[in-house]
């Protein structure tokens, strides 16, 4: 065999080299069962996390659905009942009113549309205590009992 090198190792050459690799299989081995275990925790934690996420969405959208329905329906009687007898209510309390039916308004119906939701829902509880304080109506008392609690 011409340009070949032969290569012999003796019996303790051997020895120490099959010693490192075992050595060095069982050093590494927390760490490849560390990157496994972290790898198959990455995903089951997003399918987890996508059903609870989707659990908290349907129960908090449900609260939020029906205090802005709240809202809603009741600034439109208020605006209703303004246009049916002038004079029930000031030229200001009107103008908060439609600030408040604006503000329901603007509220996206998907998440992706306003960063800011939490502070929209906020301004919104906010514009109808003032409303109501403005037309004498104790506001604790027209709120759902889930109201804006999220």
């Amino acid at each position: 065999m011409a340009g070949r090198a032969r290569i012999f190792f003796t019996g303790a050459q051997i020895t120490d080299i099959m010693d490192d690799d075992v050595f060095n299989s069982i050093v590494n081995l927390e760490d490849e069962f560390e990157d496994i275990g972290y790898i198959e925790g990455l995903e089951a934690g997003k399918i987890t996390g996508h059903i609870e996420g989707r659990e908290m969405g349907c129960d908090n959208g449900l609260d939020i659905g029906r205090d802005l329905g709240f809202y809603h329906g009741w600034v439109q009687q208020w605006v209703r009942a303004a246009a049916a007898r002038p004079g029930l209510v000031s030229d200001r309390v009107l103008k908060k009113l439609t600030a408040l039916q604006g503000a329901i308004d603007e509220v996206p119906m998907a998440n992706g549309e306003g960063a800011d939701f939490g502070d929209r829902l906020k301004a919104i509880q906010l514009k109808f205590k003032t409303a109501s304080a403005m037309l004498g109506i104790n506001a604790a008392a027209e709120l759902p009992s889930s109201s804006l609690s999220y």
